[in-house]
């Protein structure tokens, strides 16, 4: 009889284990990206710029990123160059190599023809005498123009970013949020939703992840609540962090990216990052960081401290709730020290002692980070 009872219950438990399995929904594995934005790289080409790994071996430099841990390749693009550079040519050349090496592009629109950031957000020239239906018109066929030749050359990309730094809206003053147009959301929304239209229109195997970019920790949640009204169609929350520009409290970076996620419940991707690992220079232009009071005391500008700081950053966004903390992207990682002309957009780097790569562009040990996450 005992056996019996034995028998019977081991049956029982077999059976409720085999049901058990047969209910469980296997998730998909979440890729944590790992990015670099290299929109440098077709500048940097044209001047035979060169980079060596930790010994001293020439490298190249897309190869060897995607082999060391690199997932994510931002790239920018600009509508109709001021200076030749970014433009949709660059951008679809680059993105073939990005994709031969195994790696996801991210496409980051600035909808102007030069820099957008948000205290410059200037239509394309092309744009500026338009009325509003009739840059509605512009924003929705020239993204579906760009993302369809991108798909016809297969470099679709993984994401897309409808503006860049849009903390004060984009395309002034059609879709500007600020000062005396902090009234017109409704006028941003549209635009945005034009470009997520064209977006969705192109990609129906609903692969792409549309993004919307913020230059603040602190302050995004504001810019997220104004929108919330719209219902706008995105993915992801790109953030910017640059901590000579923002707060220094680690504590509150975290609790300020926690609650961005979990208020919205969106992914969070940290899509602009960066660290100095030298407060000196390398050449004649004045650097973006060249004192102790614009890092962080946490981690000094040394190259141990910049690899200790992406330490924390990755922690930080693994430690984001719900695993909605997905990467990070490291901006101008290979900006070092150049010689160019009159006709390129820069001549030398105001960024060279917050590259991955030392001042004889040999690999930092940041790269570390990106071979262990």
């Amino acid at each position: 009889m005992r056996n019996r009872i034995l028998l019977i219950l081991l049956s029982a438990v077999v059976f409720n284990c085999s049901n058990s399995n047969e209910n469980v929904v296997q998730q998909p594995e979440t890729t944590f990206y790992k990015g670099m934005d290299l929109s440098f790289q077709s500048e940097l080409e044209d001047y035979n710029v060169t980079y060596k790994d930790a010994n001293g071996n020439t490298i190249d430099l897309l190869n060897y990123v995607a082999n060391n841990g690199t997932n994510l390749v931002r790239l920018k693009l600009w509508h109709t160059p001021q200076d030749g550079q970014n433009s949709l040519a660059d951008v679809k050349a680059y993105a073939q190599r990005v994709k031969s090496n195994n790696m996801d592009f991210l496409l980051d629109f600035h909808y102007s023809d030069y820099w957008a950031d948000p205290g410059t957000q200037t239509p394309p020239v092309a744009w500026q005498s338009m009325t509003n239906t009739q840059l509605r018109n512009a924003v929705y066929n020239y993204t579906k123009d760009v993302v369809q030749q991108l798909k016809n050359q297969n470099t679709m990309p993984k994401i897309i970013q409808i503006g860049n730094e849009t903390d004060s809206g984009f395309l002034w003053n059609y879709g500007k949020v600020w000062n005396e147009f902090s009234n017109n959301w409704v006028n941003y929304a549209a635009l945005v939703n034009e470009a997520v239209r064209a977006i969705r229109e192109v990609d129906n195997a609903n692969s792409v992840r549309i993004m919307l970019h913020h230059s603040s920790v602190e302050n995004a949640i504001y810019f997220f609540n104004e929108l919330a009204v719209y219902n706008l169609d995105f993915d992801i929350i790109g953030l910017s962090y640059y901590p000579q520009f923002q707060i220094r409290n680690l504590s509150l970076v975290q609790s300020k990216i926690n609650e961005l996620a979990t208020t919205f419940n969106k992914d969070i991707l940290m899509v602009e990052v960066a660290y100095p690992f030298t407060l000196q220079w390398d050449d004649n232009n004045t650097n973006y960081i060249g004192s102790n009071d614009q890092i962080l005391s946490e981690f000094p500008a040394t190259p141990e401290g910049q690899k200790a700081y992406f330490e924390w950053l990755v922690t930080a966004i693994k430690n984001i709730p719900n695993n909605h903390g997905i990467g990070f992207c490291y901006w101008a990682p290979d900006w070092v020290a150049f010689t160019g002309n009159e006709a390129t957009s820069t001549n030398g780097s105001s960024w060279e002692n917050q590259c991955m790569f030392d001042f004889n562009h040999k690999a930092l040990p940041v790269f570390d980070v990106f071979r262990a996450n």
